[in-house]
């Protein structure tokens, strides 16, 4: 299905050379979450976008399935396909979509902390999709994520302490300030409207799994608490093929604190995505 947004294009970082990779960040979030994990890739071509809704993109938030649109339109007009889609927690629910709907332009998938199954959302998820409460209860904590949480972790430091190597682990760092600075309004309407877009498409990811054909790492934190470990070894039996990757110690932050993993996920699937197509080229070729 080919895309049909009107929306002007996100901002897209793209720069390098070599094959093309690009990374869809989570809700809230910005491109440049992926940083760690960019600059393990300097023999690649990187488009890193902010998604609608959030920094220089504009304030048009789009659908888990209108942000997969976008992201072909995007990729199409670039000349940068077939291209490894990497996507994190909300982002890995467009790049399912992405893979589904448009599998002409996908060589393969890394999947980061990702969404994809329905019985993954809790009471919260449902709640924070309604109106009025959602919300308030987004506002509160949109706040508690971006502007108390990182100066709790700053203050835990980098101790060895079982507990606190957890709670660091576990909570976001100085670029969940970023994600809100200047744009608090915006960035509370996009995630609002993006909590109802999850409540609302997080079947149809799911049934999207299952027509996945391309080479798929599924990586997960063991100290995931926003995606657990469960969910993820689901995705990752649901994707024929795929591989599932347990990084221990490691919360839902991955691109942050396993950006190595992340990296080396992308170099593994585009080494199988070259021998699916060479296997292929030899089927086609007559005898």
């Amino acid at each position: 299905m080919p895309g049909t947004s009107t929306l002007r294009r996100p901002y897209v970082v793209d720069r390098g050379r070599g094959a093309p990779v690009l990374f869809v960040h989570g809700q809230p979030g910005l491109g440049s979450d992926w940083d760690p994990v960019v600059e393990r890739l300097e023999d690649h071509r990187v488009l890193v976008v902010d998604r609608p809704g959030y920094g220089r993109s504009g304030e048009e938030t789009l659908s888990i399935a209108g942000n997969a649109d976008l992201l072909a339109d995007v990729v199409t007009e670039r000349d940068a396909v077939p291209v490894t889609v990497v996507g994190h927690s909300y982002g890995g629910g467009v790049a399912i979509e992405l893979a589904a709907r448009r599998p002409e332009l996908v060589a393969g998938l890394v999947l980061v902390g990702s969404i994809g199954r329905a019985n993954s959302l809790n009471m919260l998820d449902r709640v924070l999709a309604t109106p009025l409460m959602g919300e308030a209860l987004s506002a509160a904590g949109l706040f508690t994520l971006t502007r108390l949480l990182p100066r709790v972790r700053h203050l835990v430091g980098a101790q060895h302490h079982a507990a606190l190597a957890w709670l660091r682990a576990s909570l976001p760092d100085e670029r969940y300030d970023r994600v809100s600075l200047q744009r608090g309004r915006q960035v509370w309407r996009s995630f609002v409207a993006e909590q109802r877009f999850l409540v609302r498409e997080i079947g149809a990811v799911e049934a999207a799994l299952g027509s996945v054909r391309v080479p798929a790492v599924v990586i997960s934190g063991t100290w995931d608490l926003v995606v657990p470990p469960s969910v993820s070894a689901s995705i990752a039996a649901s994707i024929p093929g795929s591989e599932l990757v347990s990084v221990a110690r490691t919360g839902h932050f991955l691109p942050r604190d396993a950006p190595d993993v992340v990296a080396s996920a992308v170099r593994n699937v585009e080494s199988r995505a070259q021998d699916q197509r060479a296997q292929q080229a030899q089927y086609d070729t007559p005898d």
